[in-house]
C-alpha cells in the first residue's frame, strides 16, 4: 500500500498532517509514504525533515529518500516483520 500527502501550497498545520499520515501508515502497514511539498522554499523542506527526524517519528519508518529535482518529494519506506 502506498500513501500520498500533498503539502503544496504550504499549510500552517503541516506537522499535524504528517503525523496523521504516519499513523495511518503504521495502522495500515503501508510500504511507502510519499510527501510532496512541491516548489516550496528550502525552509519548508527543512521543516518537514526536522519533524520527520524527531526520535518518536524516526522510529516509525526504516528509510527516508529525498528528491530535489523539479517537484520536491520525500519518500518514507517502511519495513514490517
Amino acid at each position: 500500500m502506498k500513501l500520498k500527502l500533498n503539502l503544496f501550497p504550504v499549510v500552517p498545520d503541516m506537522e499535524e498532517k504528517i503525523a496523521s499520515i504516519l499513523q495511518e501508515a503504521v495502522d495500515g502497514r503501508a510500504s511507502v509514504v510519499e510527501i510532496a511539498y512541491g516548489t516550496a522554499a528550502e525552509s519548508v523542506k527543512k521543516r518537514i525533515l526536522n519533524f520527520l527526524n524527531k526520535k518518536e517519528n524516526r522510529q516509525l519508518y526504516s528509510r527516508l529518500e529525498k528528491t530535489d529535482k523539479g517537484w520536491g518529494r520525500i519518500y518514507l519506506h517502511f519495513r514490517w516483520k
